[in-house]
């Protein structure tokens, strides 16, 4: 990046030097042959005044340093003042009427600099040529000097610009030495997110940051939530399978009682495969698209639920968008939707509403809860009835989500189904960042 900066620089103070130089020159050319093409048309004022005597003796005074007048008449030419006898250019043919600037500044080793400006013109029908040259070597000279005072001066400009870079970039680079001791810091657990006292260039990032942490921290939660309560829920019967194995001999009861807690363990293990199948992989940060994801879950869960002829509808606004990671809003919606099948009669209905901020109402047509089951119901590990496989994981792990993302979820009776209504509410990324 710092090269392409200076390189950048130094293409555009040369272009600038480029430019300056170019424009001094034409515009101290342009001055001096203004000068010499006014010369040349007061002296054929004199001339046309005095025809028959071409002399230019009335122009000694009004010469300009370093001027010289040349005629041509007749096949014959004359400088003034006569002094300076040497021609330095070579005087152009012209008919009357006709013009010429001519220049000797860009020929190689030119020892004297000179500019002339030259027309034709007639009187009484005898043509002749009319011109005037300038000594320009010393305007040259300090158009030279110009120059190198430009080169000097933009190196220094470009020596500076490396210097004032190099501060800047340390000075700016430097100031991640804080976010790099608080990555150390959360790296040993020390620190559990980085802190927020950064520069406000890098603060979007550090927020972004903290936010992949708590979802990782969540998940990680979840995981050993999930782990926890299958090993716990798995105990008991286990306990009793192996004091019916140590029974001797086994009679029809510890018969009874082997295949009752072998049915307990199956359903708690094909409980939380199907929690898996309907959660899906996903990378974190991959973003949940609601139109491609619902309708393959869905499908999921009605074949989960077949033996209910589970119907499961839903209902997307065409402004939902949804803006958080793909993972948690398969878990947050899978889990409504698998707890809303587990109780319904037959019926679910999912809606989905908002643009930034998003609202999910998951309800179904089962038994519903009474007000004290409701507030009960998105605790760790709840179960309102034994009967039902799974181990009270979907709503708190649900509520775990919403509260990774700052938003609410409430629990009341459907009015449209008769059973559970669930309404988690989702604000945008923008408002949590503000809030």
């Amino acid at each position: 990046m710092q090269a392409g900066l200076l390189g950048t620089l130094v293409i555009l103070l040369f272009v600038f030097w480029w430019a300056v130089t170019l424009t001094s020159r034409t515009l101290a050319e342009s001055y001096v042959f203004n000068e010499l093409a006014r010369t040349v048309i007061d002296a054929n004022s004199l001339i046309e005044a005095d025809a028959d005597n071409l002399q230019l003796g009335a122009m000694l005074g009004r010469l300009p340093s370093r001027t010289q007048l040349v005629l041509r008449s007749n096949g014959a030419s004359s400088l003034w003042p006569p002094e300076q006898s040497r021609l330095p250019l070579s005087l152009p043919e012209l008919v009357p009427g006709a013009v010429r600037r001519v220049s000797n500044s860009d020929q190689p080793d030119v020892q004297q600099v000179v500019h002339g400006w030259f027309a034709g013109f007639s009187i009484k029908g005898e043509a002749y040529v009319l011109g005037a040259i300038r000594d320009t070597t010393e305007l040259h000279a300090r158009l030279r000097v110009l120059q190198i005072f430009m080169a000097i001066a933009i190196t220094v400009l470009i020596a500076a610009a490396i210097l004032v870079q190099r501060f800047i970039v340390r000075r700016a680079v430097i100031k991640f030495d804080d976010i790099r001791r608080d990555m150390l810091r959360l790296e040993r657990g020390h620190a559990v997110a980085l802190s927020q006292e950064v520069p406000s260039e890098v603060l979007p990032l550090v927020i972004e940051f903290n936010r992949l942490l708590r979802r990782f921290e969540q998940r990680l939660r979840q995981s050993r939530n999930a782990v926890g309560n299958l090993a716990h829920s798995l105990k008991g019967p286990l306990n009793l399978l192996i004091r019916s194995g140590e029974a001797e001999p086994m009679g029809q009861a510890e018969r009874d009682l082997v295949k009752s807690n072998t049915e307990v363990i199956r359903r708690l293990i094909e409980s939380e495969l199907k929690r898996a199948r309907v959660a899906g992989r996903s990378a974190v940060g991959v973003r949940f698209d609601a139109e491609a994801e619902l309708p393959s879950m869905i499908g999921l869960l009605e074949q989960v639920y077949a033996d209910k002829e589970v119907q499961i509808q839903f209902s997307v606004d065409r402004n939902v968008d949804l803006l958080h990671d793909r993972q948690d809003m398969l878990e947050l919606i899978g889990n409504l939707l698998d707890n809303a099948a587990k109780w319904c009669t037959s019926r679910v209905q999912l809606t989905m509403q908002g643009s930034d901020s998003v609202t999910i109402v998951v309800q179904d047509d089962g038994p519903g809860c009474s007000p004290e089951e409701l507030g009960r119901l998105t605790d760790r590990g709840v179960r309102l009835d034994e009967s039902v496989a799974g181990h009270g994981l979907g709503l708190s792990i649900v509520n775990d989500i919403v509260d990774t993302y700052e938003g609410r979820i409430s629990l009341s009776p459907s009015e449209d189904l008769g059973g559970l209504k669930a309404t988690v509410y989702l604000p945008s990324r923008e408002t949590q960042q503000h809030e």
